[in-house]
């Protein structure tokens, strides 16, 4: 156990917007296991906060790297560290993201271009240099944090989305013989602050449609570390992101209505 304990403490996972919701429960569970973190997002303070209860609680070894991932230089800092060679990030996270909380004509045309940036372009350039540090190596692991709105017809956010269970899929399968795990987490409605940032309230929905943060991670790690190329978290968005595939895409449009506007 001492060795195994000793390996993982040299492993690092870098994982984006990891002060609050899912990406806070992905820190908490790697530091559970043993891992050391590298925790990113533009909150430097929650980030600050987060590291220290993680060595109190864990005696992890925790690195705060701030980022604003619409920031080019922050970019620029978050692929240098990939890069290291003396502290290797064995595991990548790309969790960042957000809402618009309006309709697609009702939000600029920047916000929009903003959002494209942060769920796709740069968790785009975070795999790939991942990838291209890991293959040496010949072995890495990254969980792409999409969504179930991703089977759905549902604006920018679900097209963002889809373009990272695309890409996830396809470097599963170009790179997984070579050591290289990649997965895309498909969550649905989740307790978080999710909404709370878009300045709308929770949809009433029945409690069965609602996910914690530590289901969404516990299944993502599990479907990572066994190869799996995509998990949707929980039986009625396995059913959900089935009956998208073959339903009419008015009957869905109407039925996610009631849940988001972004």
């Amino acid at each position: 156990m001492a060795t195994s304990e000793t390996s993982l403490r040299a492993s690092y996972v870098l994982i984006t917007g990891a002060s609050s919701g899912i990406g806070l429960e992905f820190a908490r569970q790697y530091a559970a296991a043993g891992y050391s973190l590298v925790l990113s997002a533009r909150r430097r303070q929650q980030l600050e906060s987060l590291a220290e209860t993680l060595r109190s609680d864990f005696g992890a070894d925790v690195e705060v790297l701030p980022a604003d991932l619409l920031n080019q230089d922050d970019v620029a800092r978050l692929i240098a560290r990939l890069q290291e060679t003396e502290r290797p990030v064995e595991v990548l996270v790309n969790n960042a993201g957000f809402g618009l909380g309006k309709s697609f004509h009702e939000a600029p045309l920047e916000k929009h271009l903003a959002q494209v940036d942060v769920l796709a372009r740069v968790p785009l350039a975070l795999m790939h240099t991942a990838i291209t540090s890991m293959l040496p190596r010949g072995r890495g692991k990254i969980i792409n944090v999409a969504s179930v709105a991703a089977f759905t017809p549902g604006g920018t956010y679900s097209a963002v989305k889809r373009f990272v269970v695309s890409i996830s899929k396809s470097a599963n399968i170009q790179y997984g013989g070579q050591g290289l795990l990649v997965t895309a987490v498909c969550p649905g409605l989740t307790r978080s602050d999710f909404h709370s940032n878009m300045n709308q309230t929770e949809p009433k929905l029945p409690e069965l449609f609602w996910l914690s943060p530590e289901r969404v991670v516990r299944d993502a790690i599990a479907a990572n570390n066994a190869g799996a190329a995509v998990v949707i978290p929980s039986l009625p968005y396995k059913l959900l992101s089935f009956a998208a595939r073959v339903a009419p895409p008015k009957l869905i449009g109407a039925a996610i209505a009631r849940t988001r506007d972004y």
